[in-house]
């Protein structure tokens, strides 16, 4: 029964000899394929990281917009110089604010554009330019004081040219412009700056405005009135009456005002642009007040030459437009008898007649 026992006994194998079996612990086939799978389970999160960040950038370097041209510019952009004294003006546009001076070629769109340029305890200026494609303006505003009062005053100049030959600055003559001759001692016309001297013989600027200096910016304003006639004033101030058409208004908004006696009076708001010309209406209506007339013992009842009732012994009444009417009562017998009335508005007259008075 020993030869048959599955395994050796202790005793067996310590007498084995080198060449005899022994026993080993089993090993799976599959036990070296663990690491691999371990490694990837343990840094698993850090490899889906590093894809997606890699994802990502790939997508915005390679994005549509960097690889899309930028569209060209089809219409060349004009330029506005600004270039005040003394220096330090503020230069607004349109609704936005350019800088400060001096300014050199601000960008802008084709278009016309109101320019105010103000300047602390100097005052302020405004200008309407209009600019093509492609054109450049150069505006030269000069500010200055009154010496006899410390208050700013409004002298302030600019110059808006277009774009100037190549070769030469914004404001330089062009060669093939005639330079103009010297005035000779009979040149002097009325009005000029030598004929308005100071106190202390020098020019009065008020009086001559000095080269590249521009009036305030004005514009065109119509007012009509129904019925015609009408008084029409600005801003309390009366300047004619309907229809009329006035040029050279400062811009700005102004109240308009339009009366005539017996009428209601209007008022309007308009506002004045240099661009286009304003026109302001107005339908002005009749005050009125009402009327009542009594004819004694009766008779026929005429308003203005107008027959209003026949033969009649009550009251008769009706509305009126406010100011002076004639009242005149006719009777067969005793004749006409005519009196003045002056109708208020907004009001009652009453008024008894008696042909049987003389």
């Amino acid at each position: 029964m020993a030869d048959d026992a599955p395994f050796p006994e202790p005793d067996d194998a310590a007498r084995s000899g080198a060449g005899s079996a022994s026993w080993e612990p089993y090993q799976s086939p599959q036990g070296g394929r663990g690491g691999a799978l371990r490694l990837l389970r343990r840094y698993a999160f850090s490899i889906t990281a590093g894809t997606i960040a890699l994802a990502i950038g790939l997508l915005i370097y390679f994005a549509p917009t960097r690889l899309t041209a930028p569209p060209a510019d089809d219409e060349p952009t004009s330029t506005l110089s600004v270039d005040s004294q003394p220096p330090g003006a503020v230069v607004i546009v349109g609704a936005d604010t350019a800088g400060v001076t001096p300014i050199n070629n601000h960008p802008l769109s084709p278009g016309t554009y109101l320019v105010t340029i103000d300047r602390a305890d100097y005052g302020s200026r405004d200008t309407v330019i209009t600019l093509s494609a492609g054109q450049s303006a150069a505006l030269s505003p000069r500010f200055s004081r009154d010496e006899s009062s410390a208050a700013a005053q409004d002298q302030a100049a600019a110059r808006s040219e277009g774009s100037a030959p190549a070769g030469l600055s914004p404001g330089e003559p062009s060669p093939s412009s005639p330079s103009p001759s010297p005035p000779g001692p009979g040149d002097e016309t009325p009005g000029s700056a030598s004929d308005s001297p100071t106190a202390d013989g020098r020019p009065d600027p008020s009086t001559a405005p000095a080269a590249g200096d521009i009036a305030p910016v004005t514009g065109t304003l119509v007012l009509r009135a129904t019925p015609g006639r009408a008084t029409v004033a600005l801003d309390g101030e009366e300047v004619g009456a309907t229809p009329a058409t006035l040029t050279e208004v400062t811009t700005g908004t102004y109240e308009v005002t339009f009366s005539r006696p017996g009428h209601k009076t209007v008022t309007r708001r308009v506002d004045v642009s240099a661009t286009d010309t304003a026109t302001v209406t107005a339908t002005l209506k009749r005050r009125t007040g009402h009327l009542r007339v009594l004819v004694r013992p009766w008779g026929s009842i005429y308003i203005d030459d107008q027959r209003r009732a026949e033969n009649s012994d009550v009251w008769y009444d009706t509305t009126l437009p406010a100011g002076p009417h004639t009242i005149t009562a006719r009777h067969p017998a005793l004749g006409e008898k005519s009196r003045p009335v002056t109708v208020a508005p907004q009001d009652t007259q009453s008024v008894i007649v008696d042909l049987r008075e003389q």
